[in-house]
């Protein structure tokens, strides 16, 4: 598979997602083909399981948000079949080998499974030809990648599901309430339907706003929780109908942070996020303030670009102190 890839890989320090790579032989695995099976019958019927589990072995670079593709090796239909991203930071765990040797694991939720055995998957011959540099054969399970491998492997998958949807419903299952629309999708239609016949303080749709600020996203969670960012807050939708709609749990904790209680002072909010190590409510809710100041100057707001910019001042020397 041939792709013109331009990198885009934001560098600020700190607050870029990892991926991870998490390797399943079903031949030697505790979960075998047969479980895969099962699950997939059971997810299928809107039966998800909550604490599906995964020893990963670069577990000191992981954390809850990191991103994983699922990859088979061993025998039959081998390559990446799955992706998601972790709901728990690492953990001790029992040996799954029984070896007595000491494994850390991670939480997971997937967005797309396809089943090795009835969908043609990405081939690991596709990804050798793509990322030679990796091993596709074996191997540790959860080893993160290096950024360029991880965005390229991410256009692959993306691409992969873009021509395979019609696969979604009998031989895929997502996640969650299945909806064949992306998140992307759900998040526009949602923040449009919620912020209609709405304008700001300068007579402008009040959707430009979420949606300016979900452009700014560098990938599709960030835009995601962008498009969504005031829905809660500023409409009569809450957090019970974004559950409904099946956004994950991360996207939903991470809007529970941006969104304002108008009861607590605004300098507390704003701490309040950066110190959740929340990476994503962060890169948002700078890109929200960022869009306000250029509109607030736009339309003469002065105390509010003040507000913004006292905000944003804050939110950069937290970051500087981070890194130093």
């Amino acid at each position: 598979m041939e792709l013109d890839i331009k990198l885009s890989i934001n560098k600020r320090q700190g607050f870029m997602r990892n991926t991870f790579l998490l390797r399943w032989n079903p031949a030697l695995s505790s979960y075998t083909m047969e479980r895969l099976d099962e699950d997939m019958t059971d997810w299928a019927n809107g039966e998800w399981c909550d604490d599906f589990d995964w020893s990963v072995h670069d577990w000191q670079k992981a954390r809850k948000g990191d991103r994983f593709f699922m990859l088979r090796v061993g025998e039959g239909n081998t390559g990446v079949f799955a992706a998601g991203r972790f709901t728990s930071d690492p953990f001790l765990g029992d040996d799954w080998s029984g070896k007595g040797r000491e494994v850390h694991y991670m939480t997971m939720e997937f967005e797309t499974v396809f089943h090795p055995e009835r969908a043609e998957i990405i081939t690991t011959e596709e990804l050798r030809a793509e990322l030679p540099e990796i091993d596709w054969s074996g191997g540790h399970s959860g080893v993160m990648l290096d950024e360029e491998s991880a965005e390229r492997l991410e256009l692959m998958w993306r691409d992969y599901v873009g021509r395979n949807k019609s696969l979604y419903l009998p031989r895929a299952v997502k996640n969650d309430y299945f909806d064949a629309r992306s998140d992307i999708d759900k998040a526009i239609e949602l923040a449009s339907k919620a912020h209609a016949a709405d304008y700001d303080l300068d007579g402008n749709p009040t959707i430009l706003h979420p949606l300016a600020v979900g452009m700014m996203g560098r990938n599709d969670l960030e835009r995601v929780v962008g498009f969504l960012h005031d829905v809660v807050e500023d409409t009569r939708y809450d957090f019970s109908d974004l559950e409904e709609l099946g956004f994950s749990e991360l996207v939903i904790d991470t809007l529970r942070l941006l969104t304002h209680d108008k009861q607590t002072p605004y300098m507390e909010y704003i701490k309040r996020i950066c110190e959740s190590g929340n990476e994503v409510a962060v890169n948002v809710k700078i890109n929200d303030l960022k869009h306000n100041m250029a509109r607030g100057r736009a339309g003469g707001h002065m105390r509010c670009v003040e507000r913004h910019t006292i905000a944003l001042a804050y939110i950069e020397s937290f970051l500087a102190e981070r890194v130093r």
